[in-house]
C-alpha cells in the first residue's frame, strides 16, 4: 500500500504544481545534490517545477516503497521524461531520460520541511551526450 504523501507527490510530479507546493512548509528547503542547487520556500519549489517541466514536459516520477516516520523519511525514485532543449552544447528534441535516485526528507506538522535528492549526474550526462536517433 502506498503512503498518502507518496501518492500526492506522484500526482504532483505529473504536472500539478499547486499539489506539490501543498506538500511542503512555506520555509522548506529543496536540495539537489547532483547539481549542487538549493531552492528555498514555495517560490523555490515553483522554480524547480518550472525548470523541470520546461526541459521535460512529460516528466514523471515513480516512487519505490518509502521508509517514513512522523519526523523524517526516505524514498527511492525513478524519473523519466523526454528532454527538450540544449545540454552541454547538444540540442535535443525529445531525447528519453531515465534517472534513479533517493530523496531524504524531514517533516514538520505533516509537511515536508527539507527534501534532499541524491542521484548520479553522470547518468544524465551519458544519456544526453548525443541527440536521440
Amino acid at each position: 500500500m502506498t503512503h498518502p504523501l507518496i501518492e500526492k507527490l506522484t500526482k504532483a510530479w505529473a504536472g500539478d504544481e499547486q499539489l506539490l507546493i501543498d506538500q511542503y512548509t512555506e520555509d522548506c528547503t529543496f536540495e539537489d545534490k547532483a547539481f549542487g542547487i538549493v531552492h528555498k520556500g514555495h517560490q523555490g519549489l515553483r522554480e524547480v517545477f518550472a525548470f523541470t517541466f520546461g526541459m521535460m514536459p512529460d516528466f514523471r516520477v515513480d516512487y519505490g516503497e518509502p521508509a517514513l516516520t512522523a519526523d523524517n523519511g526516505a524514498v527511492q525514485w525513478t524519473f523519466t521524461g523526454s528532454f527538450q532543449g540544449e545540454y552541454d552544447g547538444v540540442k535535443h528534441s525529445g531525447t528519453p531520460v531515465r534517472i534513479e535516485g533517493v530523496s531524504f526528507m524531514t517533516f514538520r506538522d505533516g509537511k515536508i520541511l527539507t527534501n534532499t535528492d541524491y542521484w548520479n549526474v553522470r547518468t544524465i550526462e551519458e544519456q544526453l551526450a548525443s541527440p536521440a536517433g
